[in-house]
């Protein structure tokens, strides 16, 4: 691993003594952002794990987890928590390919904006392969449709794509996927204490005010979410257009409630 990789992870606090730990409201978190509470044969791949604390929680409720990154050093620290064939370095290994059609879930947190536009096609081809028929893709990325996505999206030197609602479906539909959902990354108030249920309250009640004032001042009365941060559900078109109606309008509930 180079220096500069080295300063990366230095920079972003990851390291190995704090590997694979999922704070109780992170936790809170991706229960309310999957939609997974206990795990029932179900298996997830995360795309860009970082310092794992989503296959920390993941492993915590008895999910079959497989992770990808680019860091020699985070894949040895997944390895040694999950086993040597659960890790791997790119979503085009040939081993990961031979679990293509069983992910439940595979989830992308803070990844879309670090790959390059020209790239994005065949990274959305490539997870659409590894979903099962009902499976899932989320993901979560900088709002390039709000001013207040540029904290986050000009935050990180490697961030080198910015995306918006309508771009993400057109990279999706061009991969064979469709975008079930796209709103505001969730706030569970579950689990916190009685001060911070009443602020995330309200903050979600401000939020939305603000939403659909802006809406109906600049757009129309369509309401964009400025949060910082896009959450989108993506599930595989072939599936959706095999599905009646009704099922059609079921799985995009699902989704859309995940």
């Amino acid at each position: 691993m180079n220096d500069s990789a080295d300063r990366y992870l230095d920079w972003k606090d990851w390291n190995g003594e704090s590997f694979g730990t999922c704070a109780p409201l992170l936790a809170a978190y991706f229960a309310a952002e999957t939609g997974i509470c206990v795990s029932a044969g179900l298996r997830a791949l995360e795309i860009g794990f970082g310092n794992g604390a989503f296959i920390g929680w993941a492993r915590s409720i008895g999910l079959e987890v497989f992770g990808v990154e680019l860091s020699p050093t985070l894949i040895a620290r997944a390895r040694a928590l999950l086993g040597e064939d659960r890790a791997f370095l790119t979503p085009d290994d040939p081993d990961l390919a031979k679990l293509a059609g069983t992910f439940s879930h595979v989830v992308a947190f803070d990844v879309l904006e670090h790959i390059r536009q020209d790239d994005m096609v065949a990274f959305f081809r490539r997870i659409c392969s590894l979903l099962a028929a009902e499976g899932r893709l989320i993901v979560r990325f900088p709002n390039g449709d709000s001013p207040f996505g540029r904290i986050y999206q000009h935050g990180d030197p490697t961030h080198v794509t910015t995306l918006g609602a309508e771009k993400l479906r057109y990279f999706a539909r061009e991969a064979g996927l469709v975008v079930a959902t796209i709103r505001a990354p969730l706030l569970p108030l579950a689990g916190n204490t009685l001060s911070r249920f009443f602020k995330r309250g309200l903050l979600a009640f401000g939020r939305a005010i603000v939403d659909r004032a802006v809406g109906l001042l600049y757009f129309g009365g369509r309401r964009i979410p400025l949060d910082p941060n896009y959450v989108a559900v993506l599930v595989r078109a072939d599936t959706l257009k095999a599905a009646t109606p009704n099922q059609r309008g079921a799985s995009t509930d699902r989704a859309a409630n995940a």
